[in-house]
């Protein structure tokens, strides 16, 4: 189910501003963390200037999330900031965030005490605040339009690799099993724990296979190489004497990365945190195949 998050800005004009910007990178992390691929965050109006007037306490607009973080000033014209955008020591007051994908324009801009049960919290001044169910509704049925983010390269990039990468959710994957048909394949058969990595990224899928350069290449068939230049390659593998001992590992570490999941069997950690988590599901006495 897509979450909605909501936050007060200044505005909301895609065309000028395609991000979701923050005074602190921290924030911004945090709404990483926090959401998945699919999830929108709402505008609001801030209460004070330099907000238009008619903007103030109001729900402005949609945007789908990046989730990928970028620096406010790779993307944005800088001749077109207002000297309000920055600090007394010339520093811009917002410079992490994360990209618009797509955006959408509430026509009414109804007040928030209008269309949610109470005001936002202060906290929505500095960080994305969750809605509960029953808010994310009212902002969901909200009449809206949408309207063009910037065809900028970095957008399409991150746009592709948003949907390239979306799925259901997180799961545990299935378990091995024996079965007979037309084709037999006996779990007791040995199997490869296997870390695969996006291009240069710390994101990270972790399964296990039979063939891991068959597996790698199905699931590389779903991967807009053309646009991301980007692409899957295995950088950790564990050959086990059994299919459900491969398994186990990949249980174990998804579990010991469970606080870094994002969707399906993908992880966002650092390459030590992955290595670590690998070491440690490496279970004394079990021994690997050799």
């Amino acid at each position: 189910m897509r979450q909605v998050f909501a936050k007060r800005f200044w505005g909301f004009d895609p065309q000028r501003w395609p991000i979701i910007s923050f005074g602190l990178a921290a924030s911004r992390d945090s709404l990483i963390r926090s959401s998945r691929a699919g999830d929108v965050i709402a505008f609001v109006g801030t209460q004070q200037e330099p907000t238009a007037l008619g903007d103030r306490g109001r729900f402005l607009g949609l945007a789908e999330i990046g989730r990928l973080p970028i620096d406010s000033l790779d993307v944005l014209d800088t001749t077109t900031l207002q000297p309000e955008s920055f600090a007394s020591d010339g520093k811009f007051k917002w410079p992490k965030a994360l990209p618009m994908l797509r955006a959408w324009k509430f026509p009414d801009r109804p007040k928030v005490t209008e269309v949610i049960k109470a005001q936002l919290s202060y906290g929505a001044t500095v960080r994305a605040v969750l809605l509960d169910a029953d808010d994310r509704a009212a902002v969901l049925e909200l009449p809206r339009e949408e309207v063009d983010v910037p065809d900028l390269e970095l957008i399409r990039r991150h746009r592709a690799l948003a949907d390239a990468l979306s799925s259901s959710g997180p799961t545990k994957g299935p378990a091995p099993s024996s079965w007979s048909g037309e084709v037999s394949r006996n779990m007791s058969g040995a199997a490869v724990t296997y870390a695969l990595r996006f291009g240069r990224r710390n994101i990270w899928k972790i399964g296990h296979a039979q063939d891991v350069a068959a597996r790698l290449a199905e699931v590389n068939k779903h991967v807009p190489h053309e646009t991301l230049g980007e692409s899957w390659t295995a950088v950790l593998t564990q050959r086990w004497k059994t299919q459900m001992a491969a398994y186990d590992m990949e249980q174990r570490v998804l579990a010991l990365l469970n606080d870094k999941r994002t969707q399906g069997e993908r992880v966002v950690c650092t390459a030590s945190e992955l290595q670590a988590a690998w070491v440690d599901a490496m279970i004394p006495g079990q021994l690997p195949a050799r």
